[in-house]
């Protein structure tokens, strides 16, 4: 058994190299950049309007012009020439016509059949978004290691990206062990229950940009061995809740041995999800859960989400951390690492009820796990406490 620390450090010295895969663009969000996107192009290309109204020189000091034409959004003015005492009707986002420096606003015009009155006095470049105002041709318009936004999307499309490089994220398998497990909407025998650690996996990953399958298996032997070893041919990343303990019909950690998957550790010394397993087969990494809710969605956060943030070449990890006051006293049981479910206040943390890795009901109303480290029994109320923000 290996302490929390030692736990993240060998999930942190493991060597995974990200997958470089192009996509379209429209598909990539929530996948992170994976090499920097230099503008090809000047935005806008050409001195745009940004109101309806009127195209103006404001050098001809002239309050009444003759209107001479109409410019739309898409039309070309490279060939309009503005002379001494005209303007153009213009639409926002048309191209300023040569010899326009500003775009009076058609609320302050009075206009009579081809003629117009300005009422208000525009100042120059009025209204008026100019060439490469929001990037120059060669400028880095988004950054590597980006994730890409719908915003950053947008405005790659504005510059005329359609596909881009990004990196690969994980195929991923849940697999969920128990007899005891029932399907949502059938009718509960008794001695069962209604599985739900797929469901919490699967919203978890998908919270954070992934998506997966999932499959419930009876406690048989065989048939775990048969769905685990079709996982790894078939998936990136295998998560299995349930079976890795020590009892009659744990059979996962039996079966991850005689499959030769290579032990990266077993047992952690913590509170939820002391029987915990990470090992690795082929470049497939398998992850053993505990089968209580809760400690499936702490050691979730805790592990499995480091190593997603390796496989898609992320350096910012997904979660904040930071110190806020308990409070209330607390003391620990036993001597292991604790991950509390924790609600914030802007200075405080309260440490919820219903901390037990059975009750995902803490969960609910949760936005933080606290961290207690091990080696240390008894903490004082308004003492500073590590947490862990889920949101």
């Amino acid at each position: 058994m290996i302490s929390i620390e030692e736990a993240l450090k060998r999930i942190s010295e493991l060597e995974i190299t990200p997958k470089v895969v192009a996509t379209d663009l429209k598909s990539a969000v929530n996948f992170m950049l994976a090499n920097d996107c230099f503008s090809p192009i000047n935005f806008p290309s050409f001195d745009q309007s940004a109101m309806d109204g009127y195209a103006i020189n404001t050098d001809q000091d002239i309050l009444e012009l003759t209107v001479i034409g109409e410019i739309k959004a898409g039309d070309s003015a490279i060939n309009l020439n503005l002379k001494m005492g005209e303007c153009y009707r213009i639409f926002t986002g048309s191209m300023l016509p040569v010899g326009a420096n500003t775009v009076v606003k058609q609320e302050d015009v009075e206009r009579i059949g081809n003629q117009i009155k300005i009422l208000k006095n525009p100042k120059k470049n009025d209204n008026v978004r100019p060439f490469g105002e929001q990037i120059k041709k060669g400028q880095l318009a988004v950054a590597k290691d980006t994730i890409l936004s719908p915003a950053a999307i947008g405005f790659l499309s504005m510059l005329g990206f359609k596909e881009i490089n990004v990196y690969g994220k994980p195929k991923i398998k849940i697999i969920a062990t128990g007899n005891e497990l029932v399907a949502c909407g059938e009718e509960l025998q008794i001695g069962q229950i209604y599985e739900s650690n797929t469901s919490t996996l699967q919203s978890a990953l998908s919270n954070f940009g992934f998506q997966s399958e999932s499959i419930v298996v009876e406690d048989f032997y065989t048939k775990i061995q048969f769905e685990i070893e079709k996982a790894l041919a078939e998936n990136d990343l295998i998560i299995l809740t349930g079976g890795i303990s020590v009892g009659d019909y744990d059979f996962v950690g039996k079966i991850l041995k005689e499959i030769q998957v290579d032990e990266i550790f077993y047992k952690v010394k913590q509170k939820p999800g002391k029987p915990l397993y990470f090992g690795i087969k082929n470049d497939k990494l398998v992850f053993a859960l505990p089968g209580n809710p809760a400690a499936v969605l702490t050691t979730f956060y805790i592990y499995v989400l480091p190593i997603l943030q390796k496989i898609i070449g992320r350096n910012k990890s997904f979660l904040r951390k930071g110190k806020l006051k308990i409070t209330t006293d607390f003391q620990k049981t036993t001597n292991l690492g604790f991950f509390l479910k924790g609600l914030t206040s802007e200075e405080f943390v309260e440490i919820l009820p219903s901390q037990s890795s059975a009750m995902l009901c803490s969960f609910v109303d949760a936005d933080c796990l606290i961290y207690l480290e091990e080696g240390k029994t008894n903490w004082s109320k308004n003492e500073f406490v590590e947490v862990i923000y889920l949101n």
